[in-house]
């Protein structure tokens, strides 16, 4: 019985203590606290060490312009033809370099993003294809001085002519992209070298130069959804080419290594690359789309972005010195050394009708030319992108100068280029699947298997405990009946009268069974009345079981009549018994026997 009792304790121990895990997984929600946990950059986690140094696939591929009638164009017979030569694609190495935790829950870092070139993946191009190309430093250093006093503009015609220096010249595509010799970039250094810091001029070159940059992120540890994300570029929240917040502000941007986490449907995302000279803004189109074995959203640019206000107000601080170029256009001289350059999206996608009509060999196409970001929305985690820009010299009025003056008002593009991710590489892909698909089952799973288990074992320890109970009390009841049986027909077969507390039912049968109590005829002889008393113990004993079937067979509304009723039949049966017993006996203790059992 002991060991019962404590097992009827201890399932009812377990079964709260289940139902208490269940509360606390449904409150507490154990997987958003590890993953949020998990978010948190710290030196040596998973997490910084995918941002530090991302092991994934990141390509650029680069499309040239490559000017096909630079004699009649510059004689003023046809207007500028250019063809779309490429791809040449280079796997981008990007890391964070010399990581400095901060107090403030920041870490700064030095960007480095080496390009290795990728020859399978060039189709069939070479870094040695020659192309006719603008000649940026001649052209950038007309545009500069095209309205500066006349004799600075005749020194710089001067040494124009003494260099030998066209506007259109023709070089590999290395060259082109990662710089070539210039005798015009070289005096730019030798003379203004707080202007011109290097010696060879390549739009990529300068592009991927972050030897000055330093940049500060978030750790993730006062919010993990920022984690990853920009604090500073270069000591500033804001960018010092643009006046107005919407224009300048950095904060919380994604330098494409980590989105903002737990993403909200309705929520934009921002975008800065130093390449693009400004951040911009991302937001969620169409349905949930599947790359490997995750799931996220397709992020595209936002609508306008490149209208300069003429659409979108608010855009109208991207307007240089309060020149707005036109539509599909954004200044970024600024970013690059001064030079007049302008990004688009490729092919002038989206911009103003006279950028394309005004060259041959435009053809937009945005199944093609756009650029989409798929971001998995808990974790920020990109699972694939495509980043796409064109970069172009914007010129003004350059009639005074005769070599380049028929580029005046002019939007020429020099090559467009795809920064692209396709997916995650496979280890990565099985990793955050394990992350973000497999763990958060855990939360329902330990909800509703402590919730079930312990209402279970509730269940079954209550109705146990109340069986035990109950077998418990009628056990009780019986041993305590049966005494009192057993006295009470003594006392009443005696002729004596009860002492004990008895039933009440029993005591009416007893008592008032044919109205008289049944007396002993007492003998002179003390032998034999203790013989007779031996006697009419062993009758009780055996009338007895009657009394106690009939409390163990009516444990609920009992009543005196069934009681009478039963122990009525039973007392019959005793007689019946006794009467057989007796015939065994000598004639004298069966008169005795029957003469004190019943007077009828």
């Amino acid at each position: 019985m002991i060991f019962i009792k404590r097992c009827t304790f201890l399932l009812l121990a377990v079964g709260f203590l289940a139902i208490t895990t269940a509360v606390l997984v449904k409150v507490f929600q154990p997987y958003d606290l590890i993953f949020k946990w998990k978010l948190i950059m710290a030196e040596g986690g998973e997490i910084f060490n995918l941002w530090a140094q991302p092991p994934v696939d990141l390509y650029i591929k680069i499309y040239l312009f490559n000017i096909t009638n630079a004699e009649d164009f510059l004689a003023g017979r046809e207007q500028l033809k250019v063809e779309q030569v490429g791809p040449y694609v280079y796997k981008e190495i990007m890391t964070h370099e010399n990581v400095i935790f901060n107090e403030n829950d920041t870490m700064s870092s030095s960007p480095s993003h080496p390009l290795v070139w990728q020859q399978h993946l060039s189709e069939g191009r070479r870094e040695d294809d020659p192309v006719v190309m603008l000649n940026i430093a001649m052209l950038a250093i007309s545009h500069l001085t095209a309205n500066h006093p006349f004799f600075v503009r005749m020194a710089l015609k001067t040494l124009l002519v003494s260099t030998k220096s066209e506007p259109i010249v023709q070089t590999t595509a290395k060259e082109f992209m990662f710089g070539y010799p210039s005798a015009l970039a070289t005096l730019g250094n030798t003379f203004l070298p707080n202007w011109i810091s290097f010696e060879k001029v390549g739009l990529i070159d300068r592009m991927y130069d972050f030897s000055t940059d330093f940049e500060t992120f978030y750790t993730g540890k006062s919010n993990p959804a920022e984690s990853g994300l920009y604090a500073t570029y270069r000591g500033e929240a804001s960018l010092p080419q643009w006046e107005n917040e919407h224009c300048s502000n950095i904060e919380h941007a994604s330098d494409g290594t980590k989105f903002k986490s737990f993403l909200l449907p309705n929520e934009t995302v921002k975008f800065f690359r130093k390449s693009m000279c400004r951040p911009i803004h991302l937001y969620r189109v169409g349905e949930k789309k599947k790359i490997g074995s995750l799931s996220g959203y397709s992020y595209v640019f936002e609508d306008n972005a490149f209208d300069n206000g003429v659409t979108n107000d608010a855009n109208k601080c991207f307007c240089r010195k309060g020149y707005c170029q036109p539509v599909g256009l954004i200044d970024v001289t600024d970013c690059y050394y001064g030079f007049p350059i302008s990004l688009s999206f490729p092919h002038f996608m989206g911009g103003d009708v006279g950028l394309q009509k005004n060259i041959t060999g435009m053809n937009p196409d945005p199944a093609i030319h756009s650029s989409e970001f798929i971001i998995q929305p808990e974790s920020g985690l990109p699972l694939s992108l495509s980043v796409k820009v064109q970069i172009n010299m914007h010129f003004q009025n350059l009639n005074n100068y005769q070599a380049a003056s028929k580029f005046s008002h002019l939007t020429v593009p020099m090559l467009w280029f795809e920064i692209m991710m396709p997916k995650l590489p496979d280890f990565l892909d099985s990793r955050f699947n394990f992350y973000l698909n497999l763990l958060p089952l855990v939360n329902p799973l330990s909800f509703w298997s402590a919730l079930l288990l312990g209402v279970s074992l509730l269940g079954y320890a209550i109705t146990k405990a109340t069986l035990q109970m109950s077998n418990y009390a009628r056990k009780t009841t019986t041993i305590s009946e049966r005494k009192f049986a057993r006295v009470n027909l003594i006392k009443n077969l005696s002729g004596g009268t009860p002492t004990q507390a008895l039933g009440a039912c029993e005591m009416k049968f007893i008592n008032d069974r044919q109205g008289v109590k049944h007396k002993i005829r007492r003998s002179n002889n003390t032998d034999l009345k203790f013989q007779n008393l031996h006697r009419l113990s062993k009758l009780a004993l055996e009338i007895e079981p009657a009394l106690s079937d009939s409390e163990e067979n009516n444990d609920e509304g009992r009543n005196c009549k069934t009681v009478y009723s039963n122990l009525s039949i039973s007392s019959s049966c005793s007689t019946a018994e006794l009467n057989n017993e007796v015939k065994a006996l000598d004639s004298f203790e069966q008169e005795l026997l029957f003469n004190n059992v019943i007077t009828s």
